[in-house]
């Protein structure tokens, strides 16, 4: 168990890219935090629509890191922890709003329970419907199809508060981060630029055996994909989903590696050659994907053999934890589609045993 003699500095890293309708939100009620020891930054991607003047005018206590550019989510924030000072950096969309003024004392709380604890997630809701579940963590869609997020559009009684379930990834629009286990494993890919880059952060601490915890009475309202602007799945979202997938599959799976690669490529066929009859850009766009990772095989492979030479969890024991036995989101698009790779995907299969 951990124990300090002082309270631990946090700082509020709130990510921005021409988000100023959002920092109007998510800023008020960040400044409300209960939490004593705390720093409250704005990270800007190179925005064009006044958002660092309304925080310079609006927010003069708030510290600004600026870029001259979008560097993305993964590089904007690796290089904004480099600079921010603090124990605990908490990861915080610009589409959200705080619900709770004492979320930080609960995160904190939770992260100080235990030194093995690498990070804490917020239970995210609907900005529209505070009873409606926008994310409580992640998990995995059988097998190597990609994660969903836990409680998806669900009404929220509470099915997941008691005991808290234990997601395989915590999201990255509102979570708390130890500095030091994130420094430990070199923070983000910053190949990802956009999309799963929190996923993959959490695999690779379950990898070393880090510990992830969602406090559910930290509760935020998300606005999902506000700063991206769409709601629905784009092909260029779909671009980087599935090439961050299929680079995530390599770096980091251990013996499972090949299993997982042939069910991902027999995914990522049948999936683009139902696109090419519907929406031939979103079949580009899984070929554009495969192409990426194929141009970019050497440097992931390099990432995965320092991943796997200082990996301590069975393969085992990351894949049961990827994959638990909760509900599935399933979105309403392309419903027939789906139903036909359930029936080829979701059957149980066993890992071989090294």
């Amino acid at each position: 168990m951990q124990r300090r003699n002082i309270t631990p500095r946090v700082a509020v890293a709130i990510l921005n890219y021409n988000g100023l309708r959002w920092l109007q939100e998510c800023l008020p009620s960040v400044m409300r935090s209960s939490y004593k020891e705390l720093d409250v930054y704005v990270i800007d991607n190179g925005s064009s629509d006044g958002s660092v003047r309304y925080v310079e005018s609006e927010y003069p206590a708030v510290k600004l890191i600026t870029f001259k550019y979008n560097l993305g989510f993964a590089k904007a924030y690796n290089e904004a922890i480099r600079i921010i000072q603090a124990d605990y950096v908490v990861l915080l969309n610009n589409d959200v709003r705080v619900l709770n003024d004492n979320w930080l004392d609960l995160l904190v709380k939770d992260a100080e329970s235990d030194n093995s604890v690498a990070a804490v997630g917020c239970k995210l809701v609907s900005m529209q419907n505070h009873e409606i579940l926008d994310s409580v963590g992640g998990m995995g869609i059988k097998y190597w199809r990609g994660f969903v997020d836990i409680g998806k559009n669900e009404p929220d009684t509470g099915q997941y508060d008691k005991p808290p379930v234990n997601p395989f990834s915590l999201c990255g629009a509102a979570m708390l981060v130890r500095r030091a286990s994130f420094e430990q494993i070199n923070g983000f890919d910053e190949k990802f630029h956009s999309y799963l880059e929190d996923v993959d952060l959490c695999w690779r601490w379950r990898l070393v055996n880090y510990r992830l915890i969602y406090e559910p009475s930290a509760r935020v309202a998300h606005f999902f994909s506000g700063t991206a602007k769409a709601k629905n799945v784009t092909p260029w979202t779909f671009y980087l989903s599935n090439r961050n997938l299929l680079r995530a599959i390599i770096k980091n799976c251990g013996y499972s590696l090949n299993w997982a690669l042939r069910t991902y490529l027999l995914f990522a066929t049948l999936l683009t050659l139902g696109f090419f009859i519907g929406e031939p850009t979103k079949a580009r766009a899984m070929a554009q994907a495969l192409g990426w990772n194929l141009l970019n095989l050497k440097n992931t492979y390099a990432h995965r053999l320092l991943i796997q030479s200082t990996r301590q969890a069975s393969e085992n024991e990351i894949i049961r934890k990827m994959y638990p036995n909760l509900p599935r989101f399933q979105p309403k698009e392309h419903g027939d589609v789906r139903r036909i790779l359930n029936i080829i995907f979701d059957h149980e299969k066993n890992v071989d045993r090294q």
